[in-house]
Order: C-alpha cells, then structure tokens, then sequence
C-alpha cells in the first residue's frame, strides 16, 4: 500500500511537470513546487529509496521530466531549480540513481551548464546546490577531457579554488579530486596548465592547515598524490615530519565527518597513500594509532549502511599492513566480555544502534541480507575473517571457542537461507556473493580446534549437499554455454566459487563429521562437478585456482575421477574464453556460434599403435615375391637360406608387434566406447530434462495465453463499456452546448432590456420637463393644443409598450429561473459523468500495462522455448554422429579381424615351408 501511494505521488509530480512545461504560469510552477515538496518530504534521508529505482517505468519518466525541465535554465525561476536540485540530490544517495543519473540520464553536462549561466558573477544557493550535487554524481566515473563540459567545469572550478575569498572552495576541491582521480589525461593538462603553479601553491596552503577546514585539507592532500605524485610536491607534503599530523587530520574527518562525501574521501586517501611501503611503515609506528582504531570501530554499530562499508574498507585497508592487523584483533576482541554475556542470540534482536561492542555490531551486520543492504554484509564477512585468521593462526593466540556460539549460529542461517532466481525483488548475484564469504569465514574458523568441535555439532551434512545440489541443477556453468546479454545479471561464477569453496570446506572436516567423507568422494568422483573444477583451474583468482588443484590432486586418487572429460573441459573453457575474446574484438556474440560452442568434447584419440600401410610396403613386397618363388619352386639363388629364415622371423616379429598393436587399439576402441555410451546416455538425460522443461514452458504459454484471452476479453468489455460512456459524453456535451445558446439568449435579452430601460428613464425626463414647460406656458396652451394632444397618444402608447416590456420582463425571469435550475442539475450529473470516466480510464491504463507484461512474459518464453529447441536439435544430431562413428569403428574392428586371420595362415603356411625345406636338406647330408 505504501509503495502504491509513492507511485500515485510521482504519478502527480509527472502531471504537474508536464502541465507547468507546456503552460509556464506561477498557478502551475506552485502546484509544481508543491508537488517536488511532498517528493522532497519522502526522499528525505534515512528513506528507503528502492520506490525510485531507474528500473521502473514511473521513476524513470520522473527524473526524464525533471532533467528536461532543468535543461531550460533561463527559463526557470531559481526557486524552482533548486528544488529539483534537492530532490536529486535526496535520490543521489542511492548508488543505483546515482550511477543512472550520470550515464543514463546525462545529468552531468546540465548541471555543468547550470553552473556556467547561473554562476557568472558571484557565488548564490542555485549554484551551491548543483556543486555539492555535481560532486556526488561524477564520483567514482572517469570523465574525458575532450567533453566541451569537463572543459567548461575545469575553467570554472580552478579560478575558485585559487582565489581564497570564494565561497565554494570546498566543493570545487572535490569536484577536482573525482576529476583527476586515475585520470592520465586531466593529470597531464593540470600540470600544464598556465596557472599550475599558483594552483600548487594553493593546494600546499591548504594541506598546511593555515584555514583550519579538515576536508580542504583532504582534499588537497588526493589532487597531490594524484597529480604530482613524483615531482618534489609530494616527497615535501609526504615527508616523515608531516606524516603523523597528516595522520591525526585524515582520521579526524573519518571520525568527525558530518557527510559521507568527507568520510568517503578520507578512506579512498588513506588506501591511495598506503600504497606507499615508506607510509605503511610510519602508519605502524604511528603512536595514537590504537586510540584512533578504537575510534573507527566504535563508528561500526553508529552508522548507516553506506556509512559502515567505508568503514569497513578502512578496516580492511589496515589488516593487510604487518602488525596493525594484529592491534585491530585485539581491539575487537577486546571489548566483548564473554563470561559475562553468554546469549548472543538476543543481543542480534533489536536494530544495531542499540549495540555497543564492535565485533556484535559486526555479526549484526553480517547477518542483514545483502538485498536490503547490499554490501554491507560482505564487507562485514570479510572483516570477521582477517580477524579470526589473525587470531587463529597468530603465534600469540588466544582460545576463545565462544565465539562460536556468537558467529556459528549466523553462519549457519546463510548457508541455508534459499535463493529464489525467479523474483525480480532477489539479487541472486549478492547471495551467492555472501554464501561466497561465509564459507570462506567458516574455513578459517575450521582451523581452530575448539571451534571446529561446535562446527561439527551444529550443522548437518544436508546443508552441504542442498548447497550443492542448487548449484548443479541451476549453475549456468553446467550448460556449458558462453555469457549472453540477458535481462538479469550473471551469477555462474560466484556459484563456482560457492562450490570450490564448499567442497574445500568438506575436505576439512570429512576427517570430524560422519557421512560427510562419502558425500565428498561421491560429489568428487560425479560428473556433473566437471564444468565446476575446469571452471576452478582456469580462473584468474589465485585463490580459486589453488583451491581448485588441491581438490583435483584428491580426486586423482580415486578410481572413478573424471580425469580425461576435466581436460577436455579444461581445453573447452580456454577455448570459449578465446573465442569471447576474439568475437568481442570483432562483431558481437551470435546464436549459431553459442551453440557451436556447446557442443561436448570429442572422445577421439591419436594411438601410437595406428599403422602406415605406405611404411611397410616394400618389405611386404619383398617377402611376398620369395614366397611365391617358394612355392612355384623355382630356386633362389642370390639368397642364402639363414637370411631368409632372418627375413622370416624378422616378419614374424612384425606381426607380433602389429597384433600387439592391434589389441591396444581395440582395447583403446572399447574404452572409448564405453566413455561414448556413458556420453550417450548423459545426452538422453539431458535430452528428457530438456523436453520435460520445453512441457513446462509450453504448460505456462497455454496458461498465459488463457490469462491473455481472459484479459482481452474483459478489455473488449471495458472498450464498449467506454465508448458507452463517450456516447453519453457527447449527448451531455450537445445538451451543455444548447444551454450555452440559451444563455446566449438570456445575455442579448437582458442587453435589450437595459437598452428599453434607458430609454424609459429617458423619457420620464423628457415628460417632467414638458410638464413643467406646460405650466410654465399657459399663455401657449391654446396654440399647442394640437400637439398636447399628439403627444398625450404617443405617451398613451408608450406606457402601453412598458406595461407590455413589464410583462415579459417578469415572464423571461421565470424563465431563467428555471433554466438556472436545470443548468444547475445538468453540471451536478456531467461532473458525476467526469469522475465515472477518468475512473474507467485508470481502469483501461492498468488493464493495458497488464497486457504488456503478460506480452512480454509471453515473448521471453517464446525465446526460451526457441533455444530449447535449437540446443534438442544439436544434441540429437551429436547423437547421430557419434552412432555412425560407432558403425564406422565396428567395421575397422571387423577389417582388422579379417587381416589377422589372413597374417596367421601366411605365417603357418612359412612355417610348413621351412620345416619341410630343413627336413629334405637333413635328409640330403645323410
């Protein structure tokens, strides 16, 4: 209900944009102001912002109404601009708005030019609020320089910053800052620039500190290390004497800062300079360092979602610097008393502002979900594992097995939560990002004894194997297809990494928990974790990769591991990855090559046993001639006989040889397949998973269909319930005209009636004057008898006229009494006729965004249901290629048979020869 009423405001906001665009009034600009207020009141900060998502279609139309308005800059009053400046600024917050607003909407070129025409003389609220608005959209994106408004921004902001009486200081060295921040090209003409030097030394008086302003201080110290990184500049400010007070200043604004820019810039100065080995150093050996750590962890159960990821940022920043890991460690672990609070599972209850320990605040935050606060808890899982690692696997350990009843429990609950892939409302990417870091969590924790034990009691192998089971049913990776641009993001890698780590886990404790080493075995030696491990050993993470050999060196060891079918996978990924890499080089990805590119692996192999006929021709044709001179017996002189029994047995060997060879290549041809019928019978599998998928897809096309039909129909029904009510708003409309005409009437009357009562008073004016000049002249009485007379009928007449006006006068004022009364009856029943019509139009306009949803659910499937056929259709032509290789080899096989038994008799029939041939020269020395 709440989100209905912020889509029925931003319904109004777009209404009243577009009526004060097309009609630039002061009542429209004030029902617009109006409007932007009440915007303004529930995007205020603190707010949930995912109403506003450029996703939807309302939010979208919103803010494109908006900027268009905007765009109009000497149009607008300044009232009104900075309330849509407001507005977008309550939006930036959000990262998502935030990221839409620069490249989506193109907003950063219209508050450029904002700021070009409203900014010319002096500094006003107009061009402050576009600033700090400005600042917070271009931060994180890469400008280029050869943009006219990046160029117009430069000419703005440098003057600013070097003149020390402007107001803007502040939020122009920001805006520098995002500008040159990994920018080579902004660098480059900062530094050569005419007024690089008076810049310079600007931004060394500011890092001096002689104003006092902390984030001037920041500021300035980013645009140094990220312009003169090395010139002289830097080696003065980052000398060892100015390192501490630099130290003390960056932390102030973390700990102190009263906006998330200021905190945000002080974390990204703080990993931008402990690049630095020199820094590393003095931060270690810094002496308030402790005190300022407990500050930052104190920061964690205070702070805002976005607020605790820069914190926790930092945090980690400091863990991988040698020795200020093991002082965070302790520090954490150090305010929690365990003794005294054994139950953690109230304390992770209420709302994180009512905690005080950091590592509680910690695991609170590792609980929340990642859709509600996105990255809050990965950041919160990695932060847990740098400081149990330490404690750990430090040489100065302390034991402290409660832990585990404080981090197990929340572990636990993760890994089982499900992920539901078809809700639009889940982000199955963030989950298997967060059961990524939980398990990684658990193998370092897995390393403690005490911990280990609770680990072993609390969960049950079944958490492992639904874990998996998700993955290898619903993992993209186990169709071996290549990355296509779709609608929902890709998460196929980061369920690789759930599986990597999850089998590691199970490695770890197989030795601890019963049934756990025949789960492991069973899911190493199965086929389908195949495409998982090649996925594994050819990633560019070190830490997958590693992973992943030491599972596939365990495997190696098992009788049924897929060793030959993990290579062929192996060559298949780099192979896609090639082949991604060359079509993103030329034309983009087609259909056709993604289904090439599915085609499973060839059992072909190159046996050493295969013979030449070409290589052994002429020794066989040799041998073949003294035979048949043998057996035609003709002599043979030019030959002794101990050189042909050599030749003989010399052939004789080689057939031996030959047969030998002949039987590792049937036995090579069997193994082969065997592995094609094992193939064979994969590919019918999948074949039915496929068909009872496309019986699915086609079960929910009739039922959408149905819905279809349904909704069409009632749609027919309102159209002519619509054109009903268009009828009865003409006739009303005709009605209303008739009654204008009448009125018409009425005002031409009441004018001739005005006229005739001008004339009346007139001419009782003229009868006045005349009675006085009657009495007046007596003395003429007789001698204007004839014309008293004359004008005592015209007088006659006249008072008969005005009886008659008077008459119709009281009879024209009935009727209009009576028609006010029925014009009166008419509006009440066309108003009433007015609302039941803009009712029956949200009707219509709901009803015709149904139909386009149930439109486009129907196209989707339609395309789905078209890959599923064409990926049937490869496999069934594999199938048949792979059943005539079969025949094809079955035919070598009987070939080969034949030629042996042809081989044997040739050898028993030399063997004949040469015994009867040693038997007659015997009897001949007798």
């Amino acid at each position: 209900m709440e989100n209905m009423e912020k889509a029925s405001i931003i319904k109004t906001v777009i209404m009243s944009a577009n009526q004060y665009m097309f009609n630039k009034n002061n009542s429209n600009m004030i029902l617009f102001q109006h409007q932007l207020d009440v915007l303004l009141g529930i995007t205020s900060r603190g707010s949930d912002l995912k109403f506003f998502h450029p996703r939807n279609l309302l939010p979208t139309e919103c803010l494109t109404v908006l900027i268009d308005i905007m765009r109009e800059t000497n149009e607008m009053k300044p009232s009104l601009m900075i309330k849509c400046l407001q507005l977008l600024r309550n939006l930036a917050v959000d990262k998502y708005i935030r990221e839409a607003l620069h490249e989506s909407f193109n907003l950063t070129p219209v508050l450029v030019d904002i700021i070009k025409h409203t900014c010319n003389s002096a500094v006003n609220p107009l061009c402050m609020e576009s600033l700090h608005l400005l600042q917070r959209i271009i931060y994180g994106h890469k400008m280029v320089l050869q943009e006219s408004y990046v160029q117009d921004l430069l000419d703005f902001i440098i003057p600013h910053i070097t003149d020390p009486a402007q107001d803007c200081t502040q939020v122009c060295l920001g805006l520098l800052v995002n500008l040159c921040k990994e920018n080579f090209a902004i660098q480059t003409y900062l530094k050569n620039m005419e007024n690089s030097k008076q810049l310079k030394r600007t931004l060394l008086k500011h890092i001096s500190g002689s104003d006092g302003n902390l984030d001037c201080i920041i500021y300035s110290i980013s645009v140094v290390t990220s312009v003169w990184l090395h010139d002289q500049e830097y080696d003065m400010v980052f000398k060892p004497s100015n390192l501490s007070p630099m130290f003390q200043s960056i932390f102030n604004i973390i700990l102190k800062g009263e906006t998330g820019m200021s905190r945000r810039y002080g974390v990204d100065l703080f990993k931008d300079i402990l690049k630095d080995s020199q820094i590393q150093g003095a931060l270690s050996k810094f002496s308030h360092l402790s005190a300022y750590i407990d500050g930052v962890l104190k920061l964690i159960p205070v702070s805002t979602a976005e607020t605790v990821v820069m914190v926790f940022e930092l945090l980690l920043c400091f863990c991988s610097i040698e020795g200020v890991r093991c002082l965070i460690s302790r520090s954490v672990l150090s305010t929690l008393d365990f003794n005294v609070r054994p139950q953690f599972s109230d304390m992770l209850i209420g709302p994180v502002n009512q905690v005080s320990e950091p590592l509680l605040a910690t695991v609170h935050w590792a609980q929340q979900s990642s859709d509600t606060h996105d990255e809050a808890p990965l950041y919160a899982l990695d932060f847990l594992a740098e400081v149990y690692e330490e404690l750990i696997y430090s040489n100065t350990r302390l034991k402290y097995s409660t832990h585990a009843d404080l981090v197990l429990p929340v572990l636990l609950s993760s890994l089982n939560s499900e992920i539901d892939v078809d809700s639009d409302l889940c982000n199955p990417r963030k989950h298997c990002k967060k059961k990524v870091k939980t398990l990684q969590l658990l193998s370092v924790l897995s390393g403690e004894d005490d911990i280990r034990k609770k680990m072993v009691v609390l969960f049950n192998p079944t958490v492992y194997s639904q874990l998996l089971d998700f993955q290898l049913t619903n993992n993209r990776v186990t169709l071996h297809v290549m990355k296509m641009s779709t609608s929902c993001e890709d998460w196929s890698e980061e369920g690789v990494h759930i599986v990597i780590f999850c089998m590691e886990l199970m490695s770890k404790l197989k030795k601890y928990m019963p049934n756990v080493d025949g789960l492991f075995c069973s899911l190493l030696q199965d086929s389908r974790m195949v495409p998982f491990l090649s996925a594994g050993l050819t990633s560019h993470d070190r830490t997958i990769l590693q992973t992943a050999l030491q599972l596939f060196i365990t495997g190696t060891a098992m009788d049924n591991f897929p060793t030959v079918l993990i290579g062929d996978s192996m060559a298949n990924c780099n192979a896609r990855k090639k082949e991604i890499t060359d079509i993103a080089n030329t034309a983009p990805l087609s259909l056709g090559s993604t289904l090439n590119s599915t085609r499973p692996p060839s059992l072909s192999h190159n046996h050493l046993g295969d013979f030449s006929r070409s290589s052994n021709g002429e020794h066989d044709a040799s041998v073949q001639s003294i035979i048949e001179k043998m057996q035609t017996g003709l002599e043979v002189k030019d030959i002794n006989r101990s050189e042909i029994i050599d030749i003989y047995e010399h052939k004789i060997q080689a057939f031996q040889t030959k047969e030998n060879h002949l039987q590792d290549l049937l036995d090579a041809k069997t193994l082969a397949l065997s592995q094609a019928d094992r193939l064979i019978a994969q590919y019918r599998s999948r074949r039915a998973q496929y068909e009872a998928e496309a019986h699915k897809m086609r079960r929910l096309l009739k039922e959408s269909e149905l819905q279809s039909e349904e909704h069409r129909e009632r749609l027919n029904e309102m159209m002519l319930h619509k054109e009903k009510l268009s009828m009865e708003l003409e006739h009303l409309s005709q009605e209303y005209q008739k009654l204008e005409h009448i009125s018409e009437e009425y005002q031409q009357l009441n004018a001739a009636y005005a006229d005739i009562n001008d004339r009346y008073e007139s001419a009782q004016k003229s009868l006045l004057s005349l009675k006085q000049e009657l009495k007046t002249l007596t003395e003429m009485h007789e001698i204007l008898q004839k014309h008293n007379e004359s004008l005592k009928q015209q007088h006659d007449l006249a008072s008969e006229q005005l009886s008659k006006l008077q008459e119709e006068r009281k009879l024209l004022s009935k009727q209009l009494k009576e028609k006010e009364g029925k014009l009166q009856e008419l509006t009440k029943s066309h108003t009433k006729l007015e609302s039941k019509y803009e009712k029956a139009e949200k009707e219509r306009t709901e009803l015709e965004t149904g139909l386009d949803h149930l439109r486009d659910t129907v196209n989707k499937t339609e395309q789905t249901k078209k890959q599923l056929q064409h990926q049937v259709s490869s496999l069934e032509l594999v199938c048949k290629q792979h059943e005539a290789d079969l025949l094809s080899k079955d035919d070598q096989i009987k070939e080969l048979a034949t030629q042996l038994e042809k081989h044997t008799q040739i050898a028993a029939l030399i063997h004949s020869l040469s015994s009867g041939k040693s038997e007659s020269g015997a009897s001949v020395t007798k």
